[in-house]
């Protein structure tokens, strides 16, 4: 049946043009954007699930950013220890030098006197202006704390390492005119020194195995973490563009073969009305 009033064939070809422009304009919103998932109702469900694991995802960025700043830290510490336990092996050397007096005359067991106490003098600067981001790392106040997993670092002032069994002489009283001085108490020296260098070797060796037992198995595990989870959320959320490119190339054929059927739809009321005239 052929009607004129109710173009009922043209308005079918309208509405089938219409879902057409809108499968073909969604499909380069896709594109353009590189997202599967413009609006929740793209997806619903998928679109709590790829917020769920982008919360995550940044979860775990931050905690990267955290262990590497511990590990920054530890660093940090560990080099001012290291110098440390280069200026007491100085010191431990022109103590034994000291000990020798054997054709070794005053001025140079007071030169050698000089050296211990610029290396004590050097260690305690150390010790005290070491910093991260404005916090003071040697005086034993720093804990670094990542993951549930932690470690202090140690005080290390001349005030505070080399304590001598038996007694309460630490390496500060290794100077002139101290209760440790090589002039005349060489071996109380070499014990407090050697004490000194075993406190220092003792918070390097635990500041390193933070780092290499927790530190890093921790930074592994969360790199494998992120790149999963982003490869999970890319999976849920991100444009495929080869399926889309697909789409887009059907949706233009369609458009056209719409448009052609559209034509033929207006154009048969006005054949009726050529045979009727």
């Amino acid at each position: 049946m052929t009607t004129i009033s109710n173009m009922v064939s043209s308005i079918a070809a309208q509405r089938q043009f219409g879902q057409v422009n809108g499968l073909y304009n969604a499909s380069l919103q896709k594109m353009a954007t590189g997202s599967r998932i413009n609006r929740g109702a793209d997806d619903p469900s998928g679109l709590i699930a790829s917020e769920q694991l982008g919360a995550a995802l940044a979860a775990l960025e931050a905690e990267s950013r955290g262990i590497e700043r511990a590990d920054a830290v530890a660093n940090v510490a560990d080099g001012a220890l290291a110098e440390i336990s280069g200026l007491l092996s100085d010191a431990n050397a022109a103590t034994v030098a000291m000990a020798n007096t054997a054709g070794m005359s005053e001025s140079e067991r007071a030169a050698h006197q000089m050296e211990i106490d610029s290396a004590m003098k050097a260690a305690d600067r150390i010790a005290s202006t070491t910093r991260f981001n404005g916090q003071r790392v040697l005086d034993g106040s720093m804990t670094l704390s990542v993951g549930g997993a932690s470690v202090t670092i140690g005080n290390a002032p001349t005030a505070s390492i080399g304590g001598v069994e038996g007694t309460a002489y630490r390496l500060a009283d290794v100077k002139a005119g101290g209760a440790l001085d090589p002039m005349t108490n060489p071996e109380g020296a070499q014990k407090s020194i050697a004490s000194a260098i075993s406190d220092i070797a003792t918070m390097r060796g635990q500041i390193g195995a933070f780092q290499k037992n927790q530190l890093a198995p921790m930074q592994r595990a969360n790199a494998a973490a992120m790149e999963n989870t982003a490869a999970a959320r890319s999976a849920i959320r991100d444009t495929d563009y080869a399926a889309e490119s697909a789409e887009v190339s059907r949706a233009q054929l369609l458009s056209v073969s719409s448009l052609g059927s559209l034509a033929l739809a207006n154009a048969s009321p006005r054949s009726v009305l050529h045979i009727l005239g």
